[in-house]
C-alpha cells in the first residue's frame, strides 16, 4: 500500500492538477487526490513561497536547537563578523549560533545563516570560518537551497499519502514544516552545486578583504574531521582532494 500511495502521488504530480482530480475520482481516493494536489504544489512553489517555508523551517529549528544569546562569546564572534553583511549581494540575512558541539553550518532560502559551535572551536581563524560561511551563502545566492526545500516538499506530500499535509504553505503543521527543513538541510548538493558554492566561498572571502586561501585551509580542516563534519560544505561531490585542488586553481586564476 505505501509503495502504491507513492507511486500514485507521482503520478498525480506528472500529470498536472488538471489531470489529479480525474485519476483519484477514479480510484474512489480523496485521500490520494489530496496527495497529488499536494505534490502539485510543492512543484509548482514560487520562489516567495520556498522563502516563506524556510523561514518557518528555521524559526522551527531555532526553537529546538539552544541559541546563543547575544551576551555569549559564539555570539559576539559571529556578530563581529557578520556585523556588513546582513545586506549581501543581494540578500537579506541574519546570522544566529547553535551552541552544538557538532561540526556544521547552514543557510536556508529566506536568508537565515546558523553556525554550530563545534565549527567555531575548529576554525579559530576568522577567514577559515567565514569561507565555510561565505559557501552556504552561495547555496542560497543561487538557488541549489531553494531546489532542495522544493524537493523535501514533494517528498513529505507523497510519503503523507492518504494523510496528506495541506495543499498551501500556510496550512503546515509544524511537525511538517520541522520535518521538510530537516531534509532539506541534511539533503546532499550535486557536485556541480558544491563546486559553483565553493568558488562563491572563495569570491565572498575576497569581497570581504580576506585571504581566499583560507578557503582551502577550511576545506582541509574539514577534511581531517575524517566524516566527522556534519555539513554540506564536505558532501564529498567531488571528493576532498580533488575540490582542495580545483579551489587552489581558482583562486590563482582570480589573482
Amino acid at each position: 500500500m505505501k509503495q502504491f500511495v507513492l507511486t500514485m502521488a507521482g503520478a498525480l504530480c506528472l500529470a498536472g492538477s488538471a489531470h489529479a482530480g480525474k485519476l483519484s475520482d477514479l480510484l474512489g481516493s480523496q485521500g490520494l487526490k489530496d496527495a497529488g494536489n499536494t505534490a502539485i504544489t510543492g512543484l509548482a512553489l514560487t520562489d516567495a513561497q520556498v522563502v516563506e517555508l524556510g523561514a518557518k523551517s528555521v524559526a522551527q529549528m531555532d526553537q529546538e536547537n539552544p541559541v546563543a544569546p547575544a551576551d555569549n562569546a559564539y555570539a559576539k564572534r559571529l556578530a563581529k563578523l557578520a556585523q556588513n553583511m546582513t545586506r549581501e549581494d543581494g540578500l537579506s540575512l541574519n546570522f544566529k549560533v547553535y551552541l552544538v558541539k557538532d561540526v556544521n553550518a547552514f543557510a536556508v532560502p529566506d536568508g537565515s545563516v546558523r553556525v554550530f559551535a563545534g565549527l567555531m572551536d575548529l576554525m579559530p581563524d576568522d577567514a577559515e570560518l567565514m569561507s565555510v560561511i561565505g559557501h552556504e551563502i552561495g547555496h542560497v545566492k543561487y538557488g541549489h537551497s531553494k531546489e532542495h526545500y522544493r524537493a523535501a516538499y514533494l517528498s513529505s506530500a507523497a510519503r503523507k499519502g492518504v494523510a496528506a499535509i495541506g495543499g498551501t504553505v500556510g496550512k503546515l503543521a509544524a511537525s511538517d514544516i520541522g520535518a521538510i527543513g530537516e531534509a532539506a538541510v541534511n539533503a546532499k548538493f550535486s557536485r556541480a552545486n558544491e563546486t559553483q558554492a565553493d568558488e562563491y566561498g572563495v569570491d565572498f572571502l575576497r569581497r570581504h578583504g580576506m585571504d581566499p586561501n583560507a578557503s582551502v585551509r577550511g576545506m582541509q580542516k574539514l577534511a581531517s574531521q575524517d566524516g566527522k563534519a556534519k555539513t554540506s560544505f564536505l558532501d564529498d561531490h567531488p571528493a576532498s582532494q580533488e575540490r582542495v585542488s580545483h579551489l587552489q586553481k581558482y583562486i590563482a586564476r582570480k589573482r
